[in-house]
């Protein structure tokens, strides 16, 4: 038994232990998450969006158009963004508790929503392995962790497939993309990953919580396509509104 099948059992006999109330209405949950059934399909879906990068599309564009107009206008290294929930309020909270609280435990279920919602998806096909977007290990001792690691381990346990986070680094350190527009990011990950040794895959499956622009996976996807993987997806938790 590896670590990730032995970490992912010891969270699941801890949540059949514990009781449960939702971290939205504190009502008591009865499947086993930190949200009740009514708050998990109150959650706003990323239905209508580019069939490429899953941006939002405007309302008015969602009936008559199928990519937005930065996937019209640019080539992107990475092939298509899966990201079923939308970075609103509710997961806007879970993500940031996740990642700047130390809530570590929020990567359960935040890999539990996207296996969730996951089925209004179009054309999700699953790839040879996943890849946690690096951190830099300079980024890794201020935070202690790296939450696309911890939603790698649940998705590589809940689909059987191999995780790999040692190929693929990260070898500069950028600041935070958090305020900056859309060619400060990226600018900001130019030539930030590497490959430390090659892949035995052809397809490829990022891993990270958040996708605003897309410059941190597309650098990442480069990477990849320029060593030879064929097709790199990107599974993101929330979809935020593209800044320009």
């Amino acid at each position: 038994m590896n670590y990730s099948t032995v970490w992912q059992k010891a969270c699941t006999q801890i949540t059949q232990v514990i009781p449960r109330h939702c971290l939205f209405c504190l009502e008591k949950t009865h499947n086993h998450l930190e949200l009740c059934n009514p708050c998990i399909a109150a959650l706003s879906l990323n239905k209508d969006c580019c069939h490429r990068c899953a941006s939002p599309l405007e309302t008015s564009l969602k009936q008559s158009i199928s990519l937005c107009g930065n996937c019209l206008s640019h080539n992107y290294y990475y092939d298509r963004v899966y990201s079923p929930l939308l970075y609103a309020e509710e997961m806007r909270y879970l993500i940031k508790k996740l990642k700047y609280q130390k809530k570590i435990h929020y990567a359960s279920l935040l890999s539990q929503l996207f296996i969730q919602k996951s089925h209004h998806l179009k054309n999700f096909y699953l790839p040879q392995a996943i890849l946690p977007v690096p951190m830099h290990t300079k980024r890794l001792r201020q935070r202690g962790f790296n939450q696309a690691l911890e939603l790698g381990r649940f998705f590589a346990s809940h689909y059987q497939l191999p995780l790999n986070y040692s190929h693929l680094i990260r070898i500069r350190h950028t600041n935070l993309q958090a305020g900056m527009n859309a060619k400060e990011r990226q600018k900001n990950v130019q030539q930030a990953f590497s490959l430390k040794h090659a892949l035995p895959y052809e397809h490829v499956a990022l891993i990270d919580d958040v996708m605003t622009t897309g410059s941190t996976v597309n650098e990442a996807a480069k990477v990849l396509k320029q060593n030879g993987v064929k097709q790199v997806d990107v599974w993101i938790i929330a979809r935020a509104g593209l800044k320009i």
